[in-house]
This record gives C-alpha cells, sequence and structure tokens, in this order.
C-alpha cells in the first residue's frame, strides 16, 4: 500500500500546481462473475426488494475515495469506478443475495404490483457513509441496512436496523488491491445480511 499512498499524495500535490500533467485515466469495477440462473417465483416463499443503495456525499462519484484524515475524504482523480457506486453496489447486492437465499425471489427496485399474493414482500435498503480506503492499509465499508415488510392488510413497517462496519486490511498494493478488498467486504456484508434476513422472517 505504500505505493498507493505516496501515488496519492503526489496526485493531491501536483493536481494543485498544474492542470496540464496528462496521466492516463484507469477504471476500476468489481469483477461481480455472472453464473446463468433462473428462479420462478412459484418455487419461492417469499420476496425481498433491493433498493438501490444510497451513498453519503461524494462516495458515489466515480473517482474512487481516500480517506486522508478524520475529516478529508480525497476522490482519485485517474482512478474511477467504471460505473456508479449506488449501481454497482446494487446490482452486486442483488446477485449475492439471490444466491444466497434460494427460497426467496430476490428483485431490485419496485416493480409494478399486478397480483395481490406480490402485494406482500420484504424490502431492504442500504445507507453506506464509508466506501474507501484509508491511510492505514483499509479498506472500509460501513454504515446501516433496515428491513420493513409490507402486507396489503396492515401496510409497510419497518421490522429492524443494523449497522455495519467493515475495515479490512489491504494485502495487495495499489487500487487493484484496494477494489479487490471491497468488493469482497460487500460480498461478506450480503452474506451476513442474508443469514439475518432468513431468521427475521414473518
Amino acid at each position: 500500500m505504500k505505493h498507493l499512498f505516496l501515488a496519492i499524495s503526489v496526485l493531491i500535490t501536483l493536481s494543485g500546481c498544474s492542470a496540464s500533467i496528462q496521466t492516463a485515466t484507469q477504471y476500476y469495477q468489481f469483477e461481480q462473475p455472472i453464473t446463468s440462473s433462473s428462479r420462478h417465483v412459484k418455487e419461492t416463499d417469499a420476496q425481498l426488494r433491493v433498493q438501490t443503495v444510497a451513498l453519503r456525499g461524494a462516495l458515489n462519484n466515480l473517482g474512487i475515495a481516500m480517506k486522508i484524515d478524520n475529516n478529508q475524504i480525497h476522490a482519485a482523480n485517474y482512478n474511477l469506478w467504471g460505473e456508479s457506486p449506488d449501481v454497482m453496489l446494487t446490482a452486486t447486492a442483488q446477485q449475492t443475495l439471490f444466491n444466497a437465499m434460494p427460497n426467496w425471489m430476490v428483485i431490485k427496485g419496485l416493480p409494478v404490483i399486478t397480483e395481490l399474493d406480490q402485494q406482500t414482500f420484504y424490502e431492504l435498503e442500504y445507507e453506506v457513509h464509508h466506501f474507501n480506503g484509508d491511510m492505514q492499509g483499509n479498506a472500509d465499508i460501513s454504515g446501516l441496512w433496515r428491513l420493513y415488510y409490507t402486507h396489503p392488510e396492515t401496510g409497510r413497517r419497518l421490522l429492524s436496523v443494523h449497522n455495519f462496519s467493515n475495515i479490512v486490511p489491504i494485502e495487495d498494493d495499489g487500487y487493484d488491491g484496494l477494489v479487490t478488498t471491497l468488493e469482497q467486504a460487500w460480498l461478506n456484508i450480503n452474506l451476513d445480511v442474508a443469514k439475518t434476513i432468513e431468521q427475521a422472517r414473518l
């Protein structure tokens, strides 16, 4: 991680001195391998709707974020996410939960409800407050998630709120190592969420 920190320090310094420096931009994304799978609603016991992940402030920018100190976040100029972080995190969450919860119909967003049996469902909301590396060589994904339950007779109600904090040492050097560690941390968070929702099911 020394090389990463040095590179970030140099970028911060140089960005204030000259706008004419030409540096190749690197784009990153979660590997998120796709496996062929399908699931029919008749084969499931419940429905879970995953809302678009909400990220705090500048964390949803394309520039990969680095926490410089307790009160400062730096967004990289030349190391960018290949897509908006909220879209990437939501897609990864849906896929992870889909695979981890075989008896559930796990979908993204809120489609039009046409049938009575589809008016009963669970909803998952994420608020991500940290989605960055830090100067101590860690990847940090922290925030909270909320679970709601909607029934046509009782309406929508909040079931639970959970804070999570995953600060994981980065093993490999550079932004590649940071992105890989962030992805693994997000995967683990969603696997824990899947277990908790299974246990909380009404």
